[in-house]
C-alpha cells in the first residue's frame, strides 16, 4: 500500500507559474528504467509522507492501481519501484484501462480513493485509516457512468456548491457532467449531463483544476490524437462559462503533440514536478508509459528571446535574413509568450516586468525591431518578426491610453501609426506602406464608429506585406486583415434596384466591414445576445419555410429536418450525393432569394452566416438614409427581410440610445456623420425613426421582426 496522505488540489504549489508552454517529451524513470505499465497509462498527483514530494497515482490497462513514491533529487526525477493500490483486499478493478485519483468525498479531512473502470463504473472506497496511514474500504459507492468512460474522468466541485461532481470522459470524445446533489458527508450524483457540450475527437480525458489560479475551475483535455486543449472558465465558481479551447504549445511554438511517442490517448495532469516554479505537465498513454514535459514561462520565453538576439558575432538581421532555425527560435519564443498572455496566466506584476525586459530590445536591436520599412525581397520574414514583437509587447501592458503610449515609444511609432495605436488601441502592420491619406482616413473612420461595439488589436495589410505574412501570422488576441489598395477607387455598395447609387471607397469600406466582423458576432455575442438572436430570426425570415433552423435558433440551419423538407416538396431525391446541387438550385434565379438580403442571394448568407452582419456596414457606412430608402422600396416590392437587416445594425451600433449614428463615407475618405433621433418601446425596440426630412416607423412580432414599416417625408429637419 501507499504512503499517501492526500490528494494534490492544485497544478503544483502556490507559487508555481501556470503555462500554455512545454518542453520536450521525456519518459519518468524508477530505480532501474523506463516506468512501464500493461496496456495502458492514465496519471495523476498526489502529496506524499513527510518530505512534501509529489507522489503519482497510475491506473493501467488491466484494471490495476498502482503508486509511484517520488524519488526526485535537487539534479535527477526518479520515483521507486510501482506498488500496489488496494482497498481492502480488493486489488484489481475489471480487466481494462483504469484511472484513480484521491479526494475527500465525505467531508472527513480524509482522502478517498475513486477508481474509473470496467468500461461505464466509479467505485468509491471511503479512507477509513489514519491521516498518516491510509486505508480504504474494500466496499464501495458504485456510480455508472456512460459506456467508453474506461478511466477517463475527474472529480471537482464544478458548480461551486461544496459538494464534489464526477466529469466523465469517454471513448467517443464526449464529456458528461454528474452532479452531486447529496450532502456533503453523503454523496449521491445525478444522472450524466453533457459537460458544456464539449465532444472532441476520441479518447477525451478531462482534467478539472484552477489552471489560471483565478479562483475558478477550468477544463485540460486530453484526446487520442496527443494533444492537450485548455478551456478556461470565462464564467464563475458558480456559473462557470468555458471559453473556446486553446492547445498547449511544444518548444517551438506549435500544437504541443506527444502521440509518436505516447501511441494515444493523452492523460494530462498538471504539477511543478522539478521544482522550478513553473507546472509541469505529465501524461500517460496506450503503450503504459509516462511523460514529463518540463513548463517554459513567459519570462524564460523572454530571456531565451533576448539572449537569442545577442548570442552570434553575425548582427541579428542579417541572420534573421539567413537562418531559418535561428528564425523559428525566435518566432517560437513570442508564440509561447503571447499563448501565456492570451491565456491571462500572468500577474499584473510579471506583465510589467516582461514589458520591462522586452520593450528596451527595440533601441537595442533597431534594424530588427523598431518600427520602420523593410526590405521584403532582402528578408521577407523580418517584417513579420518585427510585428509579432509589437504585439508581443502591446499585449503585456494593460489596455488604455497610458500603456499605448508607453508601447508606441518603445517601438518607434510616429505619424498616423501612433496616433491608431494611442487613440484606438491599434497596431497597423503595412510595412509602412500607407500613405498619410491612408493612415488619416482610417483614423477619421475609426474614430467614427462607437468604441465599445469592437475590440480589435491588429490591423493587417498582407497584400503590402510580401509571402511571409501568411507563413508568419502576427498572433494578436484580435486582428483583422484589410485589401492593399489605393485611397479613393470607388465601388457601388447597392444592387440596381437601389433608389439611386451608393458609390464609396473601396478601402475604408472594406476596412469598416471587417471591423464589423468583430462587433455582433465576436464581442456583441456577450453585449446584445438578443442581437446575436435577432441575426439569425432575420437569416430564417429570408429563407422561407423550406429551410429549418434549430432552436435555439442561433444553433443554426438544422440540416436533417431541411432535407426532409426538400424531399417531401420534392425538391431533392433523396440522395447526399445530390443534396449540394439540390441547395444551389433551390435558390438560384429566385428574386425572393436576390432580394431576401441587402446585399445579395439569400443562399451566401446561410452558408456563411458569420458574412450575415458585416456585409451590411458595406451599405450602412457607405449611405446609411440611402440604406434605410433602400429597405423601404424593397419593402414595397414584398420583401420584407431588408428592414430587418439595416434595423440589426442601427440598433447593435447606437446600443439601446436616444440616437442612431448616420455615415455617408465618399471616394477619397470623405467622412460625413450626423445621428438621427429614435423612439423606443418597453422591450427597447426602435419604433420610430427620425432623419433629416425623413421618419421611419415600425411594428414588430414576437421574435423582433418588423412586421409594420412606413417611411415617409418629413418637413422637420
Amino acid at each position: 500500500m501507499c504512503s499517501a496522505t492526500s490528494a494534490s488540489a492544485a497544478p503544483g504549489s502556490a507559487d508555481s507559474s501556470p503555462t500554455m508552454s512545454f518542453g520536450e517529451a521525456e519518459e519518468l524513470r524508477g530505480p532501474t528504467g523506463s516506468l512501464i505499465f500493461e496496456n495502458h497509462a492514465t496519471v495523476r498527483i498526489a502529496s506524499g509522507g513527510n518530505d512534501a514530494l509529489p507522489d503519482l497515482i497510475v491506473g493501467d490497462g488491466k484494471g490495476k492501481l498502482w503508486w509511484l513514491e517520488n524519488r526526485s533529487t535537487a539534479t535527477a526525477i526518479r520515483f521507486a519501484e510501482p506498488q500496489p493500490i488496494v482497498a481492502g483486499k480488493r486489488q484489481q478493478w475489471g480487466n481494462s484501462y483504469t484511472g484513480a485519483t484521491l479526494a475527500d468525498v465525505n467531508a472527513d479531512q480524509l482522502p478517498d480513493l475513486l477508481v474509473a473502470h470496467s468500461n461505464n463504473q466509479i467505485s468509491i472506497h471511503l479512507h477509513v485509516g489514519r491521516q498518516q496511514k491510509p486505508v480504504f474500504a474494500q466496499e464501495s459507492l458504485d456510480v455508472t457512468v456512460q459506456n467508453g468512460c474506461q478511466g477517463r474522468f475527474d472529480v471537482a466541485d464544478w458548480d461551486g456548491d461544496g459538494l464534489l461532481d464526477l466529469i466523465v470522459g469517454g471513448f467517443d470524445g464526449a464529456l458528461t457532467w454528474h452532479h452531486n446533489s447529496g450532502t456533503s458527508t453523503q454523496p449521491r450524483f445525478e444522472p450524466a449531463v453533457s459537460f458544456h457540450d464539449i465532444k472532441a475527437a476520441y479518447n477525451a480525458h478531462p482534467r478539472v483544476v484552477d489552471f489560471d489560479r483565478s479562483g475558478s475551475l477550468d477544463l485540460l483535455l486530453g484526446i487520442n490524437w496527443g494533444t492537450v486543449t485548455l478551456y478556461r472558465n470565462i464564467g464563475s465558481a458558480s456559473v462557470p462559462r468555458l471559453s473556446s479551447g486553446q492547445q498547449l504549445r511544444n518548444a517551438l511554438g506549435a500544437t504541443l503533440n506527444i502521440r509518436q511517442l505516447n501511441s494515444d490517448d493523452t492523460t494530462p495532469e498538471l504539477c511543478d514536478l522539478n521544482r522550478d516554479g513553473v507546472v509541469d505537465l505529465l501524461s500517460g498513454g496506450k503503450n503504459g508509459r509516462l511523460f514529463l514535459m518540463r513548463g517554459i514561462s513567459a519570462m524564460q520565453r523572454a530571456q531565451e528571446f533576448a539572449r537569442q538576439l545577442s548570442s552570434n558575432t553575425t548582427p541579428a538581421d542579417e541572420r534573421i535574413r539567413t537562418d531559418a532555425a535561428f528564425r523559428d527560435q525566435l518566432f517560437a519564443a513570442l508564440a509561447a509568450i503571447q499563448s501565456d498572455l492570451r491565456a491571462d496566466l500572468l500577474s499584473e506584476r510579471r506583465r510589467e516586468q516582461l514589458f520591462d525586459l522586452l520593450a528596451p530590445l527595440a533601441a537595442k536591436y533597431p534594424r530588427v525591431l523598431r518600427r520602420q520599412q523593410f526590405d521584403l525581397q532582402q528578408s521577407p520574414a523580418a517584417v513579420m518578426l518585427a510585428a509579432r514583437f509589437w504585439s508581443t509587447v502591446a499585449e503585456t501592458l494593460p489596455v488604455g491610453r497610458i500603456s499605448d503610449v508607453r508601447t508606441a515609444d518603445a517601438l518607434g511609432f510616429r505619424g498616423g501609426y501612433r496616433q491608431l495605436l494611442i487613440d484606438h488601441g491599434i497596431l497597423l502592420i503595412d510595412n509602412d506602406t500607407a500613405t498619410p491619406e491612408h493612415l488619416e482616413a482610417m483614423h477619421r473612420l475609426i474614430t467614427a464608429i462607437p468604441s465599445g461595439t469592437w475590440k480589435v488589436r491588429t490591423i493587417t495589410v498582407a497584400g503590402w506585406l510580401g509571402p511571409a505574412a501568411r507563413d508568419y501570422p502576427v498572433g494578436a488576441s484580435t486582428g483583422i486583415n484589410i485589401f492593399d489598395l489605393p485611397l479613393g477607387r470607388s465601388e457601388n455598395s447597392f444592387a440596381a434596384d437601389s433608389p439611386r447609387p451608393g458609390v464609396t471607397d473601396v478601402f475604408l469600406i472594406c476596412l469598416a466591414h471587417e471591423i464589423a466582423h468583430n462587433m455582433l458576432d465576436t464581442v456583441g455575442r456577450e453585449l446584445r445576445p438578443d442581437l446575436f438572436r435577432r441575426k439569425y430570426a432575420a437569416l430564417a425570415q429570408a429563407a422561407g419555410p423550406q429551410v429549418v433552423f434549430r432552436q435555439p435558433v442561433t444553433a443554426g440551419i438544422d440540416r436533417a429536418a431541411t432535407q426532409q423538407k426538400f424531399l417531401d416538396a420534392e425538391l431533392w431525391d433523396g440522395n447526399q450525393d445530390t443534396w449540394s446541387t439540390a441547395w444551389k438550385n433551390y435558390f438560384s434565379g429566385s428574386e425572393a432569394f436576390e432580394k431576401g438580403y441587402s446585399r445579395g442571394n439569400i443562399q451566401f448568407f446561410l452558408d456563411s452566416p458569420q458574412e450575415g452582419f458585416s456585409t451590411l456596414a458595406n451599405q450602412y457606412f457607405a449611405d446609411t438614409q440611402l440604406m434605410l430608402e433602400f429597405c423601404a422600396a424593397r419593402w414595397q416590392q414584398g420583401h420584407r427581410s431588408n428592414i430587418n437587416q439595416f434595423l440589426l445594425i442601427a440598433e447593435y451600433l447606437s446600443d439601446r440610445q436616444a440616437v442612431i449614428p448616420l455615415y455617408r463615407l465618399s471616394p477619397g475618405g470623405a467622412l460625413e456623420t450626423g445621428q438621427a433621433a429614435v423612439r423606443r418601446d418597453e422591450q427597447q425596440r426602435i419604433r420610430s425613426l427620425q432623419l433629416p426630412g425623413l421618419r421611419a416607423e415600425f411594428d414588430y412580432d414576437q421574435h423582433d421582426l418588423v412586421t409594420t414599416f412606413t417611411l415617409e417625408a418629413n418637413e422637420r429637419r
